[in-house]
């Protein structure tokens, strides 16, 4: 399944892969909502498969709400393949490359 992203009720739900090559196009759209709304909710708990470049895109995203003083929530869920990722940018070695 290619990704999909469904607002319900404020929050942007994402279902199905984020992957690299559609991390940019995802980035710029999630950013001018940001920037039209001043606060944006995300799900990421519909996605099945998401590589580090999508996890990377998100801390991203969340660094651009900090400096413009935007309000950003991500939701990630339980799953281990999304969790995955994450886990990885924590990693010291990661950050520090």
């Amino acid at each position: 399944m290619a990704l999909a992203i469904e607002k319900v009720e404020n929050v942007f739900l994402l279902k199905g892969r984020l992957t690299a090559s559609q991390v940019i196009q995802i980035r710029v759209f999630l950013e001018s909502k940001l920037n039209e709304q001043g606060e944006l909710v995300i799900s990421l708990s519909g996605l099945y498969d998401l590589d580090l470049s999508g996890a990377m895109m998100f801390k991203q995203l969340k660094d651009f709400a900090f400096q413009t003083n935007k309000a950003l929530t991500i939701y990630v869920g339980e799953n281990k393949k999304i969790l995955g990722p994450f886990s990885v940018l924590e990693d010291q070695h990661v950050l520090a490359a």
